[in-house]
């Protein structure tokens, strides 16, 4: 199975920051379950929370938030991510 198809749960934590360390996420020196991806357009902050990965972008002033499932693939989840809000 490819790796970007295999559900977020399935990855080891190792896997995951690499995948966002290589998206341009960079780690929260105060918490290592929050990312933060900046972008010209927008921003995104990125949780690993208990259930679910959390998502809150914010552009112009405006926040988005959204849930993404653990069992959702990794590429999906990507491209929620990268598609901004």
């Amino acid at each position: 199975m490819n790796l970007s198809n295999k559900p977020i749960n399935q990855h080891s934590l190792q896997s995951l920051e690499t995948w966002l360390t290589d998206m341009g996420a960079l780690k929260d020196n105060n918490n290592p379950s929050k990312w933060n991806l900046l972008l010209s357009n927008w921003n995104a902050t990125i949780v690993f929370e208990q259930e679910d990965l959390s998502v809150l972008w914010e552009s112009k002033g405006q926040k988005t938030k959204r849930l993404f499932s653990y069992n959702i693939s990794r590429e999906d989840v990507e491209n929620a991510i990268m598609q901004g809000p």
